[in-house]
């Protein structure tokens, strides 16, 4: 049995229907081999997802989302491999979660001023720790104010809508930074989305590895066979890593299953393989005598 992975999953810690253990159970029935849990600006649910990992069998690497932007374009840089429990990451993480804080506060202010009644309370009986625009949309949804998630984003939530607030994000630059003094890998994920035209993207993961961009999500349910090719001729340019994902949220209506399947993508363990070979190699020239040094001369 060929061996495969998934690289881009969410829980319920940010707006995933799966807790990490029902997650990582999932995974085990799928045969997958590895996952790594991403969720939104948060690590809350990875030491729930390691522990089970390890009941399951299956491997679970570090991971997380991180909503940012450069030049005006949003980003999603993803982090994996990285260590969870760094003081200086968890404190980037505390901020990033406060700019959550503030604009669901705003997102209820415009849903109030529209007469429609909403409460903290509600949106984290739904939710649990960490509130997004998901939620809003299933409790507008749950209220008969929509017809489902996707009406209630058209309706209320989008940019252009009626209860839409702005999300502050930090520069992509810092981002990468942060994963990086995590002792993490930094990737860019979903290119396509920023650009689907692709005009941008070769400029883009130029300066993004300027600034110690590792990898490329290559494989991912929206890129059809053509991006994925763009995408792996990139990487080979900037000697960036290939990465993939089905982003998992929990769905069971989902087109495209955890870990995905012959009809839709596959991710192989090597992509897994590659990574741990890049940490490995990252934490031995931290703790190479010559880095600080320098290279003797001939």
């Amino acid at each position: 049995m060929i061996p495969y992975i998934d690289l881009h999953t969410h829980s319920t810690c940010s707006d995933g229907l799966l807790t990490p253990t029902a997650l990582l159970s999932l995974a085990a029935r799928r045969g997958l081999s590895a996952i790594s849990l991403t969720d939104h600006d948060t690590v809350a649910g990875l030491p729930e997802a390691l522990a089970h990992g390890i009941t399951t069998g299956v491997e679970v690497i570090t991971g997380i989302e991180i909503s940012s932007e450069l030049d005006g374009m949003s980003l999603h840089i993803l982090g994996y491999g990285f260590n969870h429990e760094h003081p200086e990451f968890l404190a980037f993480l505390t901020k990033l979660q406060q700019a959550r804080s503030n604009r669901n506060q705003g997102i209820l202010e415009r849903l109030h001023a529209l007469n429609i009644s909403m409460t903290s309370e509600e949106l984290t009986r739904i939710a649990g720790d960490q509130i997004g625009r998901p939620h809003f949309a299933r409790l507008l949804t749950k209220k008969g104010l929509a017809r489902n998630t996707q009406d209630a984003f058209a309706r209320y939530l989008k940019r252009g809508c009626p209860a839409f607030v702005e999300h502050t994000k930090p520069q992509a630059d810092e981002v990468i930074r942060h994963i990086d003094n995590a002792d993490g890998l930094a990737v860019l994920a979903h290119p396509a989305y920023s650009d689907p035209s692709l005009k941008k993207i070769p400029a883009l993961v130029a300066q993004l590895t300027d600034f110690g961009l590792a990898g490329l999500e290559a494989i991912y349910p929206t890129h059809s066979k053509k991006v994925c090719r763009f995408l792996e001729s990139l990487a080979t340019q900037h000697g960036l890593l290939l990465t993939g994902g089905t982003d998992y949220h929990g769905d069971k209506h989902s087109v495209t299953p955890l870990g995905g399947n012959t009809k839709t993508i596959r991710i192989p363990l090597q992509f897994l393989q590659d990574i741990k070979q890049r940490l490995a190699a990252n934490a031995m020239a931290r703790h190479s005598p010559l880095l600080h040094a320098g290279t003797p001369q001939a």
